[in-house]
């Protein structure tokens, strides 16, 4: 007798979990691939200055941010600079990266994580190093707690 879906002899069908299961796998892996591209990469290590005022950032410009980290090491005195996980001791360095990345994206924002302790003057070397990589759009880091 030809019946489908296996299942004995009672007659009802059985539920495929595997396909199932590969369905979710696929699905699983394409969500990580798309949203791993969107994330800003940040330096953990960075104690951000408290703002009462800090607003969530806009998730329509989440996919056009460059995070631009500058930790502050106490025992030199000395501002390290890392953009996409690349330490950069000379800064300057940094502005012909700033510029390819900004001929790839008309609307680059910079957003400046500065730490907390960090002297105002590194946060003014930053911006203008940003402004000479031909970014208009710098936002800042800050928690709101």
């Amino acid at each position: 007798m030809a019946g489908g879906g296996g299942g004995g002899e009672s007659g009802e069908p059985e539920f495929q979990i595997a396909p199932m299961v590969d369905v979710l796998l696929v699905l699983l892996i394409f969500f990580m691939c798309i949203t791993s591209a969107e994330v800003l990469k940040v330096d953990k290590n960075i104690k951000l200055p408290v703002s009462p005022n800090a607003t969530k950032r806009d998730p329509e410009m989440a996919k056009h941010e460059i995070a631009i980290n500058v930790r502050w090491d106490p025992g030199t005195n000395k501002s390290l600079v890392l953009v996409d996980d690349r330490e950069y001791p000379n800064i300057a360095d940094l502005i012909p990266y700033l510029q390819e990345r900004r001929k790839t994206d008309e609307r680059l924002r910079a957003v400046v994580r500065g730490d907390a302790k960090l002297p105002a003057i590194e946060i003014q070397k930053v911006m203008n190093l940003v402004g000479e990589g031909g970014i208009a759009d710098i936002s800042f880091a800050a928690s709101n707690k």
